[in-house]
């Protein structure tokens, strides 16, 4: 009896040991927000955002630019994984919004959330992979250029 209690014992230790922590929407942006909260990190967080499109949850990052830090992309990509991967609910993709003071636009970036964290956390594929097959950089301007295009037709029906 003693054996078998020790087996089991062992058993659910091994198992207990296994177990990731599974965080809500809250405890993610509150990790986030301490991890860019401090002085040595070169982007300033402005917004955490949960929302659900057609493909399932979005988790979106908007950042400040405090420098010139180009690797500000994997960074924010990589700190999404960490957090993203033991998300209660599945996330299907990761925004990124980068305000620059430069610019007018923000720049934007997506990317499948399994294909992050494949890359980012797990190391199952490349960067080179990662960049071709999951970045996106151009969602802003396809969201501008639809805007305008929906804009210029209802301008067009109220002179008509």
């Amino acid at each position: 009896m003693n054996v078998i209690l020790t087996i089991l014992i062992l058993l659910c230790s091994t198992y207990a040991a296994d177990i990731k922590p599974i965080y809500s929407e809250k405890q993610i942006k509150t990790i986030l927000d301490n991890k860019y909260s401090s002085n040595t990190s070169t982007l300033e967080v402005l917004g955490i955002h949960f929302y659900e499109n057609k493909e399932g949850i979005v988790l979106q990052l908007e950042i400040e630019l405090n420098s010139n830090n180009i690797n500000y992309i994997f960074e924010a990509m990589n700190a999404l994984s960490e957090v993203g991967q033991y998300s209660k609910k599945t996330i299907s993709k990761f925004i990124i919004l980068a305000h620059n003071n430069e610019l007018d636009v923000p720049s934007s970036y997506e990317s499948d959330a399994s294909c992050s964290i494949k890359y980012f956390i797990k190391s199952e594929i490349t960067k080179s992979a990662w960049m071709k097959d999951c970045l996106s950089n151009s969602i802003t301007q396809r969201k501008i250029e639809n805007w305008s295009t929906f804009n210029m037709e209802k301008s067009n029906e109220i002179i008509n």
